[in-house]
């Protein structure tokens, strides 16, 4: 069992953490945005559109949804069948949300060596305009399956402990 400080600091590096994967997600964001507004204004102020915004925004894209999914979004606000969720017993939702994070995990952990072996594949290829690593635009992927599988790991760590209702 964790002392009182102990869980304090955890909970502190967890906001930190949480702060950073934000600015991280926000920065993202503001690559994608930046590069359609450059876009916008060389394709139709100076009638000269430039590729490289338009790869550089793709490339933000992939990051930012994969990132968000995995760092950004709490993990109960992920996509749910809420029809049949909202109206069982809450021992009921606990076992779905089990099963669920179990299912999670298990089909995260099979798909990373198959998602490294690309990766791998990948690493011979380059974007077409900006000749940036393909392995490494998609290597988000990775860090969502990653990031997604831990966070299902502590939420059903949570769902077995003794404040489980609060993780439903």
């Amino acid at each position: 069992m964790t002392t009182p400080i102990r869980r304090r600091g955890l909970t502190r590096i967890g906001k930190l953490l949480s702060k950073l994967a934000d600015s991280i997600g926000a920065l993202f964001f503001l690559a994608a945005f930046s590069g359609f507004i450059i876009q916008v204004f060389y394709r139709y102020v100076l009638n000269d559109p430039i590729r490289w915004s338009e790869e550089l925004i793709m490339i933000a894209f992939i990051w930012v949804v994969f990132w968000a999914a995995a760092f950004m979004v709490p993990i109960k606000r992920h996509v749910t069948l809420e029809v049949v969720y909202d109206i069982v017993p809450a021992k009921t939702k606990r076992i779905f949300a089990i099963v669920s994070m179990l299912v999670i995990i298990v089909s995260f952990v099979i798909l990373m060596p198959a998602t490294l072996d690309y990766l791998d594949f990948l690493t011979r290829k380059k974007s077409p305009v900006l000749r940036v690593p393909m392995h490494l635009i998609y290597s988000c992927y990775m860090l969502f399956l990653v990031g997604f599988t831990v966070k299902s790991g502590i939420r059903l760590c949570k769902l077995f402990g003794s404040d489980w209702r609060s993780h439903i």
